[in-house]
């Protein structure tokens, strides 16, 4: 695994509650720390097969061009965006900062940030696997049988199973993969 980043991004954004706010506009900084498995791409040397920082700052740059009362839901759109063009991030750091806050005194910066840990261990076969939304997980298989599925949340204490082992629930392994579960 590596860190890849793109911190100091700078942007001119009419974020803010206030209507001098969204008049005038405020600079802002954003920060994008990812963690990514690099092998394949450094091995090929293949930008395809990493995260494209001009990917990464086009993201942001869309969602500093939205204006939004709160720096949190920029923040969340951020994120939203992250997980949808980047399926395999095993954890994320975005942080945007506002600088020079109109708080009526001198502050240099007001930042908001959030952090995931994508990486999640199976706990029926024990293998990491990366899932973007624990809340979810067991959507991802919609064929999953209701009652199976609440056995398996009762049985596992509600933790996320990988896409293997709720293939092998939903009767799509293949007998010759059974040996690997």
């Amino acid at each position: 695994m590596a860190l890849i980043g793109l911190e100091g991004m700078r942007f001119h954004a009419q974020h803010g509650v206030y209507d001098a706010e969204k008049a005038l506009g405020s600079e802002y900084i954003v920060d994008i720390i990812v963690n990514f498995n690099t092998e394949k791409a450094a091995k090929d040397d293949d930008v395809e097969k990493t995260m494209n920082y001009e990917t990464i700052y086009q993201i942001c740059r869309m969602e500093m061009d939205t204006p939004r009362k709160l720096v949190e839901t920029v923040v969340a759109n951020i994120v939203k965006r992250m997980k949808f063009h980047f399926s395999e991030m095993s954890a994320l750091r975005v942080r945007v900062r506002k600088l020079n806050p109109p708080l009526g005194g001198r502050v240099a910066e007001a930042w908001v940030q959030e952090e995931y840990d994508f990486a999640k261990e199976c706990p029926r076969c024990k293998k990491k696997f990366i899932n973007y939304d624990a809340d979810d997980c067991w959507n991802r298989f919609p064929n999953l049988h209701p009652a199976t599925k609440e056995t398996l949340e009762r049985q596992f204490d509600k933790k996320c199973l990988c896409d293997n082992c709720l293939k092998f629930y939903v009767g799509e392994v293949e007998t010759t993969d059974l040996r690997k579960l």
